[in-house]
């Protein structure tokens, strides 16, 4: 609950200011808080909570970004997840048709022994669609990546021994936001990171929602979280799927 507490303090601190959530849209800072549960209770005592806040400002030279995952949840009113996962990025000239970043990344989970994984390093995006309805990025990036896992047996015996695990990976990201007539918004996320040096490493996610304004500010959401990762401790399962369902706030 202390990570609990912490990303809320981040949010009431952020929510008062100016945003900009798109780094490539316009020249102004923007703020978007995303809370979404699933609770089942009786003979499987299930609660999961998948929040989300960004922020961004960008102008014609550079900008900034932060995506900030906090996932808390119980199984019998055992404690499964209490992670965070933050995508931190800095742009040059992100207005442009085709912008170079650094990407900083940093991410705990405790569904499959992760103590703390981090990555960082370049890339570039491309702005294939960009107009007032629809958005459609590919990007491409090099990473070096530190994982400390809680555990040295995995699946795969030539891990076996190893606390920490190093390597450069590539990553292909498409990412999507279209408005319809009706203003229901569609959203979706597909990424695929790469070992450089082993093929077997490698991990996949892919991420779908729809938020349905019901005010200015505020609009309800649906969304369909599915990760896979191929390096795992043994004993545990290479994927996760979450189907959630909250609400959206932000100011623009």
């Amino acid at each position: 609950m202390r990570k609990y507490s912490i990303f809320m303090l981040i949010l009431l601190a952020a929510i008062s200011a100016e945003a900009q959530l798109n780094e490539s849209d316009s020249i102004r800072l923007q703020i978007k808080f995303n809370a979404t549960v699933s609770v089942l209770d009786g003979n499987v005592a299930r609660t999961l909570l998948l929040h989300r806040l960004e922020v961004a400002h960008s102008n014609a030279k550079w900008g900034l970004s932060t995506r900030n995952d906090y996932q808390y949840g119980t199984t019998r009113y055992n404690l499964t997840e209490n992670d965070v996962i933050s995508s931190n990025f800095i742009y040059l000239k992100p207005l442009n048709k085709v912008y170079p970043y650094v990407m900083g990344l940093v991410e705990t989970n405790l569904r499959r022994k992760i103590d703390f994984r981090y990555q960082i390093g370049p890339g570039v995006t491309w702005n294939v669609v960009q107009t007032k309805p629809s958005i459609l990025k590919l990007s491409t990036t090099i990473t070096y990546e530190n994982t400390r896992f809680g555990g040295t047996i995995f699946d795969d015996e030539k891990y076996n021994g190893n606390h920490v695990i190093e390597t450069w990976r590539l990553t292909g990201r498409i990412f999507g936001r279209h408005v319809l007539k009706s203003k229901l918004r569609i959203n979706y996320e597909f990424w695929w990171q790469q070992s450089l040096s082993e093929s077997f490493n490698y991990r996949f996610h892919t991420e779908e929602s729809l938020e349905f304004p019901i005010a200015k500010h505020i609009a309800l959401r649906t969304a369909v979280r599915y990760s896979y990762e191929n390096v795992e401790l043994l004993g545990l399962k290479p994927f996760d799927f979450f189907w959630t369902y909250g609400f959206t706030i932000s100011n623009f």
